[in-house]
């Protein structure tokens, strides 16, 4: 029990430190400040840093990270980064009130999943009645997915207990019982599974298989004042996002070593994401179903059309 209290600590004192950085950030002429989430969602970010694709672009990056992605989309409605690594729907929700940023590029699909205690014996979604399940964030992609699959399986939003966690602490959280189950993006699941803090009850392929997750957004301005340096930035998306897709091992090793995770955890999670820079016909179609979806739910007071929240003009391949 103490040694989970002493990595409890160490990690709040990371989040604490690392997560108010953004706080003393300026963009820059010469500098394009990119925001990104602890996630290996993101790994093609992570992956153009450390193999230095940025430079051979000839663009320079600062990367700085947030702990959800409507922190995120706030900083960059103040300008404090340029470009941002996000959940769908968080952007869409941010564009829904009339947010002036747009997707410019897709990033992954899948990707996260639902955790239980471990030798809980769920067997069955029904299982969940009366549970106490966390979230990242009300309103990101994976409480859309967990509110839509309650929905579909006739359970009331008022027959479980929904809260809001740190993603990093989730797994901890349900030895000491802080909640019965969490649905979150990986590594975390992976952690979970592989560190015996849960068991995997649902990964978010099973509940809506290539489900749109993450893409890169850009503040409308900076597109504006910029499209050269977003022309290159994209280029360094799509070529890390290749390699990504054929190194599986080196990528898992540039995550761990980002994200100070275990490699085996990396190489796990990785199995659970699909890696698409430029957004295919079923992604953007997948997109719009995901925004029927928020709004059927509640977290869209509007429709949304596609050019409203893509801008997908300064991909290599649409020019």
């Amino acid at each position: 029990m103490n040694k989970n209290l002493i990595i409890l600590a160490l990690i709040f004192l990371i989040l604490f430190t690392v997560f108010k950085t953004y706080n003393y950030i300026e963009s820059t002429e010469e500098t394009i400040v990119v925001g990104y989430l602890p996630s290996n969602h993101h790994s093609a970010l992570f992956v153009a840093d450390a193999e230095k694709i940025f430079e051979k672009e000839g663009i320079k990056v600062h990367l700085v990270p947030f702990r959800a992605g409507p922190e995120l989309i706030a900083a960059a409605n103040r300008g404090k980064i340029d470009i941002g690594y996000c959940g769908i729907s968080p952007v869409t929700i941010a564009i829904n009130k009339g947010i002036s940023i747009k997707a410019i590029a897709s990033v992954n699909q899948d990707g996260s999943g639902i955790v239980v205690q471990k030798n809980s014996n769920f067997s069955d979604i029904s299982d969940l009645k009366g549970k106490t399940i966390a979230i990242p964030e009300k309103g990101s992609v994976q409480d859309v997915l967990l509110t839509d699959l309650l929905y579909k399986n006739n359970i009331s939003i008022d027959e479980v207990k929904i809260i809001k966690s740190e993603v990093p602490f989730m797994p901890k959280s349900l030895i000491f019982n802080k909640s019965s189950a969490f649905i979150a993006w990986e590594p975390y699941v992976s952690i979970a599974r592989i560190e015996g803090d849960g068991d995997v009850f649902m990964y978010s392929d099973d509940i809506w298989k290539d489900h749109p997750c993450c893409v890169v957004i850009a503040r409308e301005e900076f597109i504006q004042e910029e499209p050269e340096s977003i022309r290159r930035f994209l280029k360094a998306h799509i070529a890390a996002t290749n390699f990504i897709n054929s190194n599986k091992n080196e990528t898992a090793l540039i995550i761990s070593r980002k994200l100070g995770t275990n490699v085996d955890v990396e190489r796990e999670g990785l199995k659970h994401l699909d890696f698409i820079a430029v957004p295919s016909e079923e992604f953007i179609l997948n997109s719009m179903k995901f925004i029927e979806l928020q709004k059927q739910l509640g977290y869209l007071n509007r429709s949304t059309n596609e050019t409203e929240i893509f801008n997908l003009e300064y991909l290599p391949d649409k020019t």
